[in-house]
């Protein structure tokens, strides 16, 4: 990671810490799965796009918000999942209202303690 990837990561953890805290969500839980998700990332560094899920290429961004389910509700809720600020403000959302469950395909990484 060079020091702009680890300016850019301490930028995006200090987002999501201040966007959960005011949200009401587990900021480390936020945390762990964005890690998880995308590695701290919502773009693509070869391309400049929005990260794209490895295993579901409709997966997008920082907490890979899978499009086929959310793109619809995100967007009609003024939240741009294509957008860092977007995908973090409609992951929260669906921590507080659903909880870690549309990410259990992470589990695995995020449910270790150790994680971030």
């Amino acid at each position: 990671m060079n020091d702009k990837d680890l300016s850019t990561a301490l930028t995006l953890k200090d987002l999501i810490e201040t966007k959960a805290e005011e949200a009401g969500v587990d900021k480390t839980l936020a945390l762990k799965i964005a890690f998880c998700e995308s590695t701290m990332r919502q773009f693509d560094k070869s391309s400049g796009k929005p990260l794209r899920g490895v295993h579901n290429p409709n997966d997008v961004g920082l907490f890979q918000i899978n499009e086929d389910y959310h793109a619809n509700r995100s967007q009609n809720m003024g939240h741009d999942i294509y957008s860092t600020e977007g995908n973090i403000d409609y992951a929260l959302y669906l921590l507080k209202k659903e909880g870690s469950r549309p990410w259990n395909a992470s589990r695995p990484c995020w449910g270790n303690t150790t994680t971030v």
